[in-house]
């Protein structure tokens, strides 16, 4: 293996690394907004989570990082939902 093929593989996990890590902080992210919205209501709790025009980078990524989640968790869903499906049946005895 050369040493272009070493650091590509090194940049790949990496990258991979704060993707997934991405997607934990917007579950956690979303799962507080959830805590939240039932104390004080849907309409505050999304609107704190949605940044707002000239917010910073790190009000953007927050937003970025919660529909990173929602999307993982709907594909998540979705391959569970299809394997279910194709799981062989057992034997009857």
């Amino acid at each position: 293996m050369g040493a272009r093929a070493l650091v590509a593989r090194s940049l790949a996990r990496t990258a991979l690394l704060l993707l997934w890590s991405l997607a934990a902080w917007g579950a956690l992210l979303f799962v507080l907004t959830l805590v939240d919205a039932v104390g004080g209501g849907p309409g505050p709790a999304l609107a704190r989570l949605l940044p707002a025009r000239g917010a910073s980078v790190w009000a953007w990524l927050n937003a970025l990082s919660v529909g990173l989640a929602v999307a993982v968790g709907l594909v998540g869903a979705g391959l569970a939902w299809t394997r279910r499906g194709n799981a062989p049946t057992p034997p009857a005895s």
